[in-house]
């Protein structure tokens, strides 16, 4: 939001399927949400397969956000997902993993997986408001600090 602008006039954001011009402006977001962050390669590698769909949240013609979800039979899995750090606690992650879990459902998706750190308390409260539920844990999983990853998994009617 840029000064003497109120959210008001803010333009409304939409949920595009992404787009390799994309890809300067994920990565950026990338780089400054995650320790670690997935490399440039590994997009440009994953985006054509069919198994995966990425979408972006646009704010006007910035990205401000995005994720990966892979669909392989009933099971899908959200790789990753972030949101702008300055468009953070707007609705936006909401908004995304709304249409991400519309996404799995149209694709014949009975179940989602993700992993996510136990000290990502925002991301938990998140991912808990829209029905995912710890079932497991993959220990030392991040290789930054060794902490575990919660294994997330929402069941889809």
């Amino acid at each position: 939001m840029t000064a003497g602008v109120s959210r008001e006039e803010e333009p409304a954001v939409r949920i595009d399927p992404f787009d390799p011009s994309d890809l300067d402006e994920l990565m950026e977001i990338e780089n400054r949400s995650f320790t670690l962050p997935w490399s440039r390669e590994s997009y440009e590698e994953l985006w054509p397969l069919d198994s995966i769909r990425i979408w972006v949240a646009r704010s006007g013609d910035e990205l401000v956000g995005y994720y990966l979800l892979q669909s392989v039979g009933e099971e899908s899995e959200l790789h990753t997902f972030a949101v702008k750090p300055e468009f953070r606690r707007r609705g936006i992650g909401r908004m995304l993993l709304d249409h991400m879990i519309e996404q799995a459902k149209g694709r014949g998706t009975t179940r989602v997986f993700l992993q996510v750190r136990p000290s990502n308390t925002p991301a938990r409260t998140l991912y808990g408001s829209l029905g995912f539920s710890a079932v497991g844990v993959r220990r030392r999983y991040y290789r930054d600090n060794d902490e575990d990853a919660l294994v997330l998994r929402l069941e889809l009617q």
